[in-house]
């Protein structure tokens, strides 16, 4: 089999530098489009650099480099499957094809099918941010997929299972800045902070929106950067202040209850969006920090977009001492300040202790 020409790109996520190796040209070509903000000269040196290759799928190489003593790794409501054996992670994927990871050594090589049946992003996100995600995490950086935006200084992460192309229109339209459309960055400050930092993308949009162009759901592009749309709405940083867990289904009301710091870290837990792969521990450090740092909202989202905006403005919080409890009744009036409950009581309606909440999550 002839050799497959390689193309090499040098990037600098954040200050982290990584190497990236691609055989695949039009994988090649959606990684520099997407991650070009990140995109620096070669570096000389080999210290401290997290590697990456793109390989063609060639199932001789795959069948050797597999370990038939890995072990399977639960990832509840995720469309991949993973195995591990001591520092080395295998990722399996039948839509896209395969990736193996050493989360010591820093290195990672995806094998792409020659059909997938994901697009052209969706197979980038998964052989090359995904793998990428969870290499920078040992070094400080969290990239997760999610949205976040900030104003008036205060940064919010969103944590959806859901479509949210219509609710960040509306926060744009509200004064809103996007740090991030599909994916975000977060490192711990100096402080003991959160800070949200920008991350290239686009966001998948709602067929709703293609048909109304006039345009099949064929013909139309799946993908839209908001950020190019409204010229000057990019934020490169905020602290994390909020985090807005989003249930992943949508009712006739909305409604937003606050969780307070207890309750909080199983429930970012749950609704994590990412596995977090190491070898020796089952969940990431960063979902307990923000659970601490962070306000914490639980929203059902409403079939009105305009809603989230109320929602979130919830979520961020009124002054310190004042609780404010909002449903889709309260819509169309400001915002009442009530007496704050007991520490045991959240804000909006308690939820049942025996509730279990699972979100679909992304691979």
């Amino acid at each position: 089999m002839p050799t497959a020409p390689t193309n090499r790109i040098s990037l600098s996520v954040h200050g982290l530098p990584v190497s990236l190796i691609s055989e695949a040209p039009a994988l090649e070509a959606e990684v520099r489009r997407v991650l070009w903000p990140f995109e620096v000269e070669s570096s000389t040196s080999a210290v401290g650099i997290t590697s990456g290759v793109i390989r063609r799928y060639d199932q001789t190489e795959v069948l050797r480099c597999l370990s038939p003593s890995a072990i399977p790794v639960a990832t509840p409501g995720m469309s991949i499957e993973l195995y591990q054996e001591g520092e080395r992670f295998w990722l399996v994927d039948d839509r896209w094809g395969l990736c193996e990871l050493n989360v010591m050594k820093g290195t990672w090589r995806s094998w792409v099918l020659p059909r997938p049946t994901l697009d052209l992003f969706r197979v980038m996100e998964m052989a090359v941010i995904w793998p990428m995600a969870q290499l920078l995490r040992p070094r400080g950086l969290y990239l997760i997929p999610a949205a976040s935006a900030a104003r008036s200084g205060s940064g919010v992460l969103i944590l959806s299972p859901m479509n949210l192309e219509a609710e960040l229109r509306t926060l744009i339209r509200a004064g809103y800045n996007l740090i991030g459309q599909r994916w975000s960055a977060l490192r711990e400050t100096a402080d003991g902070g959160v800070e949200l930092l920008a991350f290239p993308g686009q966001i998948e949009r709602e067929a709703s929106s293609r048909l109304r162009e006039g345009e099949s759901s064929e013909v139309a592009s799946r993908w839209v950067d908001l950020t190019a749309e409204h010229c000057g709405v990019e934020q490169s940083s905020a602290p994390c202040n909020a985090v807005a867990v989003i249930e992943p289904s949508r009712r006739p009301s909305a409604h937003v209850a606050e969780v307070i710091t207890q309750r909080a870290a199983d429930l970012l837990r749950r609704a994590w969006p990412i596995a977090e792969l190491h070898p020796f521990r089952k969940h990431g450090q960063l979902s307990l920090k923000l659970s601490q740092k962070a306000r914490c909202g639980q929203v059902q989202l409403s079939r009105r977009p305009e809603d989230f905006l109320v929602m979130l403005e919830t979520v961020r919080g009124p002054a310190p001492g004042s609780i404010v409890t909002m449903t889709a009744a309260g819509l169309s009036s400001p915002p009442k300040l009530k007496t704050p409950p007991p520490p045991t009581q959240a804000m909006g309606t308690r939820l049942p202790p025996t509730r279990r909440w699972h979100p679909a999550r992304a691979g």
